[in-house]
């Protein structure tokens, strides 16, 4: 038996230590599950050495890459693609001598001598041994090779096997082949492979034809009577033959052009599919992809952010604008971002250059709100009330923004100004049902919240939402506060207070199910996001396992991320944190969302918890927005963990 190991080109032999023949066969015994002993025995080289150029190999399957390129340039190696004296080192010693085709392409070559090896892996170490690897075919990329040893289809040493890891049943190996990129059939069936982020699987596509089967692209197929997605989801379609894919055209990135491959978007004479889910409501036949982005699509009546009809949206005048920014568009009445409207006064300066490089257009919200503005109506003229966050300057809903750099006031323009009702908090009816904004985000529009019924809609506690079909977390004092939506049990719907709220089925902690709670009906809020279930401490609904020498008796939520007992044992998060000295667990109370005082003192909240800020007067001090304070005309904020000091730069 020969040694495979090559030795005549010390400045390579430590990167590529075997002929890439050599290397292929052994990946191709190796992925029908031959013992890894068995093949680096008779390459001559052990599994260290294996595991630290098996990488290096495989990346010359894609040689004329840029990332394969710089992969090489950080081991201090010259471009793979043009690289004729690497290739010569590889197939110096394989014993094929097969002939070299000019201009030379590493890709290429390498390309023809893989065929050569699939068609018979027994070469050099291993022209002695019966094992069976026959090479069926292979995805693209990421590659996943398939290969059979006459029992078994096998990927990666192992029979393709279901989600749950158990080998497909009943594969013919003899018959087994590709039909695309991750779809296969044998004789008798069709099969195809899905993917999750931590793993790839095969099913056996649910009464699929395979004589009739033809793949649309990596994720669709169809055969005489249905449509299918790599999901394992069967479409049925009433009219055979009209299953396609909804193609689109994208402008960016490094394939524009119309993209087929990859779309997720399908549709018959009657229906359409995203994600091979239908969408409902949608006229099939008119259904197309608009703009250059491939996620805004229309039909007669609608437009859609993917698989989401925009109801804001105006048909006729909807113009997809990715030349003002990714993902924008815009109608005659309204700007819009990822399919959501957005604010016209908060948004008229970012769409300014784009509307004054298009003279040609006119009669939009952007030339209204330009004469608006040129007639002197300002921005900081007082409104009226419309109740609760909302006030009216005449025509539109305006409300005031939680950050002072976004302006006086934010118009909601995708809001009815003439049907608008407040109801409680955030939240108002205007004549496309539900409405809300989210503070801090109120240029940022948000679609009327599906399913709910203003009519009953009110506040449970906090937080707390409910109307006679579901229940609602939004916390609108949050940082980030976004809406949940939670299928509760309302006849057994119960608000403990803070995030915690349960029902029959169980705990709710900031709208989402807990799982593994013990006791639910021994859970006591205990402000925020704290909670104890017995002697047990809770943060946002998870055991606290190493509390400290917290009191769980005395503790008391204080901040969404402090807890603070009689004692001034903290929790900051789930870790503990010692007293402060000096500290009056009492009375200590939050101004904002970082500053807090108690009876004597002022403190702060940093990335690591609670310090005290002796240069901050506590007789004197105001809170200035949700993260400063101010002292007369100093204000107080917290950079890199340190209170520093700023002039006041307006008056408070």
């Amino acid at each position: 038996m020969e040694d495979s190991t090559i030795s005549n080109r010390p400045e390579l032999s430590e990167l590529f230590p075997l002929p890439y023949a050599h290397w292929y066969a052994a990946s191709l015994f190796a992925d029908v599950g031959r013992p890894a002993r068995e093949i680096l025995s008779r390459l001559g080289i052990d599994a260290a050495r294996w595991q630290h150029c098996n990488n290096r190999y495989g990346q010359l399957h894609f040689a004329n890459t840029s990332w394969v390129a710089g992969a090489y340039a950080r081991e201090g190696l010259p471009e793979p693609e043009q690289d004729r004296a690497l290739f010569d080192h590889l197939t110096e010693h394989d014993g094929i001598d097969l002939p070299v085709h000019e201009p030379f392409s590493m890709r290429r070559e390498l390309g023809t001598l893989r065929r050569t090896i699939e068609a018979n892996p027994r070469i050099g170490p291993f022209s002695d041994v019966d094992w069976i690897a026959h090479y069926i075919c292979e995805r693209r990329f990421p590659v996943i090779r398939y290969v059979h040893d006459g029992s078994h289809v096998c990927v990666d040493g192992a029979p393709i096997a279901n989600r749950k890891g158990v080998p497909l049943a009943g594969i013919d190996p003899l018959t087994f082949r590709q039909l695309g990129d991750r779809w296969f059939c044998d004789a008798k069936r069709v099969y195809g492979q899905g993917e999750t982020p931590t793993k790839i699987f095969w099913f056996v596509a649910r009464g699929a034809d395979p004589e009739s089967f033809t793949v649309l692209n990596e994720r669709y197929g169809a055969d005489k009577a249905a449509g299918f997605y790599i999901t394992n989801l069967r479409l049925p379609t009433a009219e055979p033959g009209t299953f396609e894919i909804v193609s689109y055209y994208y402008g960016r990135g490094q394939k524009p052009g119309i993209h087929v491959d990859e779309s997720h978007y399908a549709k018959d004479s009657r229906k359409v599919y995203a994600y091979g889910v239908e969408i409902k409501g949608v006229d099939a036949p008119s259904f197309h992809a608009i703009g250059d982005e491939g996620r805004y699509f229309a039909d007669t009546n609608r437009i859609y952010w993917e698989n989401r009809p925009i109801p804001e949206a105006d048909r006729q005048s909807f113009t997809c604008a990715s030349e003002a920014g990714q993902y924008c568009a815009y109608d005659k009445d309204r700007p819009f971002s990822r399919g959501e409207p957005k604010s016209v006064s908060a948004e008229f300066e970012h769409w300014s250059p784009y509307f004054e490089a298009h003279p040609e257009l006119t009669g939009t919200w952007w030339h209204r709100e330009k004469a608006r503005r040129e007639r002197g109506v300002s921005d900081v003229a007082e409104p009226v009330s419309m109740g609760g966050p909302y006030f009216s300057d005449g025509g539109r809903v305006l409300v005031r923004p939680a950050r002072p750099r976004d302006g006086a006031w934010v118009s909601l323009d995708h809001f009815d100004h003439d049907s608008l009702r407040h109801i409680v908090d955030v939240f108002a009816e205007d004549r496309h049902g539900l409405r809300y904004f989210e503070p801090g985000m109120e240029r940022y529009g948000c679609s009327p919240v599906k399913g709910a019924d203003p009519a009953s809609f009110e506040r449970v506690s906090g937080p707390w939402f409910r109307d006679r079909r579901q229940a609602y977390y939004f916390d609108s004092t949050a940082p980030m506060p976004a809406l949940v939506i939670v299928k509760a049990d309302l006849k057994s719907f119960k608000v403990l207070g803070g995030a915690y709220a349960r029902d029959a089925k169980g705990l709710i902690v900031e709208g989402v199910r807990k799982r593994g709670i013990d006791d639910p009906d021994a859970v006591e809020a205990l402000g925020c996001t704290f909670a104890r279930m017995g002697e047990t401490l809770l943060y946002r609904g998870k055991p606290v396992t190493r509390p400290g020498k917290v009191d769980h008796a005395t503790a008391r939520g204080v901040h969404e991320q402090l807890l603070i007992d009689a004692e001034g044992h903290m929790l900051f998060g789930g870790s503990y944190r010692k007293p402060l000295p000096g500290i009056d667990p009492a009375t200590l109370t939050f101004l904002n969302r970082i500053f807090a005082t108690d009876a004597r003192h002022v403190y702060a909240l940093s990335d690591s918890g609670l310090f005290a800020c002796p240069e901050v007067a506590r007789t004197r001090v105001h809170p200035l927005g949700h993260y400063a304070v101010h002292v007369g005309g100093v204000k107080f904020q917290v950079v890199s963990g340190r209170v520093q000091q700023f002039p006041l730069e307006e008056k408070v």
